[in-house]
């Protein structure tokens, strides 16, 4: 019987400085305050990541944000997926960051397992025909706007057609990325024995789900992650980890660099 093992199940620092904190989320606990889906169950005393590190540092709650309920965190993960999310502590420390990340210098890594190629996989409907590719098993980049999809908004899927050759009516659910597609770099995959496969990928600006989506799209939908048709194992999280992210330091302008430890073979035991 396979399990899917998160890296730890409460949140923690993982550095820190006068200007920002490294944060650990485990799955189960939201980013940020939002309205809570049917079903879903915060950790006790952790109603958010956010709200556990406001507890420890509250001037990190006094940040503006692209969100007021935001603060200073700089990117959301999805309530299920677990990793590293960075904690600006200060306004100018947010604001130089965010500049950064909107010239394509905040890179963002994560790990992902999915089952092997040759397990059944049903397609899900709303998925375009994946463009055609130049012959690699696994296709890199892979780009493409988003729409909202199914009940409540709750999913998204892929499009492929440019948002100004749409209908206005169709262009007003499209997200773009400053106009043109999210973009997901597979950089290395590796088989973890004879029925998983490992995916590192690469973004630098996210949409919600842009990862779950695009692998499933590309008919590797990422293990526990039934809303894109992941294979469910017993018990654990979605397999979805921000293993770790570069940036500029907002106050020496160095490059710095964070990691915890991939996903791998000894994360899913038998």
């Amino acid at each position: 019987m396979y399990i899917v093992q998160a890296y730890g199940t409460e949140p923690f620092v993982l550095a820190e400085t006068e200007d920002y904190a490294v944060v650990y989320k485990p799955p189960f606990i939201h980013s940020v305050p939002l309205k809570k889906a049917e079903g879903e169950k915060p950790l006790p005393g952790f109603p958010t990541l956010l709200d556990w590190y406001g507890r420890i540092r509250k001037e990190a709650l006094e940040v503006s944000g692209r969100k007021e309920c935001e603060g200073g965190l700089l990117h959301r993960l999805d309530y299920e997926t677990e990793g590293l999310v960075l904690i600006a502590k200060n306004q100018g420390a947010m604001d130089a960051i965010l500049a950064r990340q909107e010239q394509g210098f905040f890179i963002k890594e994560y790990g992902a397992v999915s089952s092997s190629p040759g397990a059944a996989c049903s397609p899900l409907p709303g998925f375009p025909p994946f463009p055609q590719d130049s012959g690699r098993s696994v296709p890199s980049p892979i780009k493409s706007y988003f729409r909202p999809w199914g009940p409540g908004r709750r999913a998204v899927r892929p499009v492929v057609t440019e948002p100004g050759l749409l209908r206005e009516k169709q262009r007003r659910n499209i997200a773009a990325d400053q106009g043109k597609p999210y973009i997901t770099e597979v950089l290395e995959t590796e088989h973890l024995g004879e029925n998983f496969v490992y995916f590192k990928v690469r973004i630098k600006r996210g949409f919600r789900h842009q990862i779950r989506c695009h692998l499933s799209w590309i008919g590797r939908p990422i293990l526990n992650d039934g809303l894109y048709g992941g294979m469910i194992l017993h018990g654990g999280a979605v397999a979805l980890r921000a293993e770790g992210f570069s940036f500029y330091d907002p106050a020496s302008g160095e490059k710095r660099e964070y990691r915890i430890p991939p996903l791998s073979a000894p994360a899913i035991s038998r």
